[in-house]
């Protein structure tokens, strides 16, 4: 009897271990990429350009364009016509840009901005305006001309899953990344701290009072809703802040609607589900564990008291 009762013992004691979550379980939510061309997000436009139209040859023109300028630059913007002769006008000219970010060598930026662009025709077919971002460069183009304007616009804003209060050293290096990005004047800012990583990042076309008002902002969003998730991004239209464990960057399913503020709430349900399951499961095998000693003690009394009256 003793040898069965000390075997469900373990067992239930196992379980009980096995069950509480621990701060080194990997993160699904956001997942992670470490390639240079994943998608992100992308923004189209419902209106839509006429094919054979003149800014559709103007637009092939504008992509080309920018493809070949990563050649000398991480940023570029153009306008087409470039004084062709072609009279600008509503729906005729295009405005454009491209930006890599910092630590992209010429050839990495060219092919995130080129993978970029083939992913536009499929994405956002014949829209007037494309807003698409890739892990480490955007590509961005608009029948009316958006460079210098300010727009803090959430475009994406995603948190991975919760930490937990036990992981404080985490919380501290995660806080403290999150705190670096503010400081600073470069369009382009990397921070570390042990294995958390963030970035942050606006396009070069805003002034650097405009920059830092942005990026204030999308490190405030950050701060405020993924300070306690093991990672996080805030996409603005005009710049970004995200952190991440491991180097890692968290990515969004590709999603050719995307516009406006984002949360997953389906993710968010599914962790609170889960984490209803582990609790109910814990306080369950607590009880039986609790109940199983009572007897154990209820056999050990029983055997003495016998000892006692022979």
């Amino acid at each position: 009897m003793f040898k069965t009762t000390t075997t469900l013992l373990c067992f239930f004691l196992t379980s009980v271990i096995l069950m509480v979550p621990t701060s080194s379980a990997a993160t699904d939510n956001p997942t992670y990429s470490a390639s240079t061309d994943t998608f992100i997000y992308a923004n189209c436009s419902p209106a839509k350009f006429s094919p054979g139209s003149a800014y559709e040859t103007n637009l092939k023109s504008l992509l080309s364009s920018l493809v070949t300028s990563t050649v000398l630059n991480r940023y570029n913007n153009l306008t087409v016509p470039f004084g062709s002769g072609v009279k600008p006008g509503p729906d005729v000219t295009v405005y454009g840009l491209f930006q890599c970010s910092v630590d992209l060598d010429p050839t990495s930026c060219s092919s995130c901005v080129s993978r970029a662009i083939a992913l536009v025709g499929n994405t956002c077919p014949n829209s007037y305006s494309v807003f698409l971002q890739m892990q480490n460069c955007l590509v961005r183009y608009d029948k009316s001309s958006f460079f210098g304007v300010q727009d803090k616009t959430v475009m994406l804003k995603k948190c991975g899953q919760p930490m937990g209060f036990y992981d404080q050293d985490a919380l501290t290096r995660v806080s403290d990344v999150i705190g670096s990005l503010g400081s600073g004047s470069e369009p382009d800012r990397t921070r570390m701290n042990g294995d958390v990583l963030g970035m942050a990042q606006c396009t070069e076309d805003l002034s650097p009072a405009q920059c830092q008002d942005c990026l204030t902002d999308a490190i405030g969003q950050l701060r405020s809703d993924c300070l306690m998730a093991q990672g996080g991004y805030v996409y603005l239209s005009k710049c970004y802040a995200r952190f991440s464990f491991g180097g890692s960057h968290a990515r969004q399913t590709p999603n050719s609607n995307f516009g406006g503020e984002k949360y997953d709430k389906d993710d968010d349900d599914n962790n609170i589900g889960k984490t209803l399951v582990i609790i109910i499961g814990i306080i369950t095998l607590v009880i039986l564990l609790v109940l199983l000693l009572a007897f154990l003690g209820k056999k050990l009394r029983k055997l003495q008291d016998d000892k006692c009256c022979r």
